[in-house]
């Protein structure tokens, strides 16, 4: 079982990318773009929500208030 598993990951692994590739070459140029914009849109929003609600986040936030001047530096 387990080496069946493991050739199945494999498999995915080793095809994944042409089909990946295939696939973005068939879309339009305005699709494509949307799709990058929204998944860059994501991004920011997690990034947003780390900042503002972790621990972490906010130590950053107050270690670098000093050093910035508009909300928007940081």
């Amino acid at each position: 079982m387990k080496q069946e598993i493991k050739d199945i990951a494999a498999n995915i692994v080793y095809q994944a990318p042409a089909s990946v590739v295939a696939w973005w070459q068939q879309l339009s140029l305005t699709t494509a773009i949307a799709i990058t914009l929204g998944v860059l849109q994501i991004l920011y929003l997690l990034r947003k929500w780390w900042r503002e609600e972790t621990d972490w986040g906010q130590k950053l936030k107050r270690r670098a208030r000093g050093y910035f001047t508009k909300p928007g530096d940081l």
